[in-house]
């Protein structure tokens, strides 16, 4: 493990063996790999579960730090990856979805030469095909993406997946709220901006969000909760 990364990437997982190959695959080839910690955070009800045994076959790589958490939500597992992240610039990181192989480098270029921007994102290619890399995508749909603002923010979450973000936002404005099922993320953002921190849109398409059906926030089963939530937010930052 690197002593002092550039950027820290927090990823929890729980029952992802899926994806999880490919994942580790993609953040391997990150340009900025080599400045990174990789904080792997595994939620499953027991230590010897199949994403073990896949995390397993990259542990001779020292930016890889493997940590067993025990069965959490998501949100649970992100504070855990933020109070353990080294560097002070962090991103979390799906295990769905997948990068451009440059655009984390600069996303954290723009934050250590912009101070006063607190958190930044870009545009995101959607897909319904399982480990797709971006270079293989071809899907002409886009991740609704606007500027940073309260009002823009409360049409949509524009930093959706992988944003990337100063690490020192959580003591100005708190951590993720773990009341929430789906989106503390939403909520966290809306803090931000209430609280007089700046998001910045970046000219680029940064990765590929797929479309996971069994998401908790796409899954059939739980998406009526999800969108009250969503709605919840809105009403809240809309006051």
């Amino acid at each position: 493990m690197i002593d002092s990364p550039r950027v820290s990437i927090i990823t929890s997982v729980y029952k992802a063996s899926e994806f999880l190959f490919d994942f580790l695959l993609d953040v391997k080839r990150q340009s900025i790999f080599s400045d990174s910690e990789v904080l792997i955070l595994d939620a499953n009800e027991d230590k010897d579960n199949e994403d073990f045994k896949i995390i397993s076959k990259f542990e001779g790589i020292p930016n890889f730090k493997y940590t067993y958490i025990g069965k959490c939500s998501v949100y649970e597992a992100w504070n855990k990856g933020i109070d353990l992240a080294k560097s002070p610039i962090i991103t979390n990181w799906n295990v769905d979805d997948r990068r451009c192989v440059s655009s984390l480098e600069h996303q954290v270029n723009f934050l250590e030469n912009n101070k006063d921007i607190d958190l930044c994102y870009g545009q995101l290619k959607i897909s319904n095909i399982k480990n797709e890399t971006f270079e293989d995508c071809k899907s002409n749909r886009f991740w609704p993406t606007y500027e940073g603002t309260l009002e823009n923010q409360l049409k949509h979450n524009s930093p959706h997946c992988l944003p990337v973000w100063r690490k020192d936002v959580h003591d100005r404005f708190g951590m993720f709220n773990e009341s929430y099922f789906s989106a503390s993320d939403y909520d966290m953002w809306f803090r931000v901006l209430e609280g007089g921190g700046n998001l910045k849109k970046l000219d680029e398409t940064v990765g590929v969000y797929y479309e996971n059906s069994k998401s908790i926030s796409r899954n059939s089963k739980t998406l009526e909760k999800a969108l009250k939530e969503v709605f919840l937010i809105r009403e809240k930052y809309s006051k």
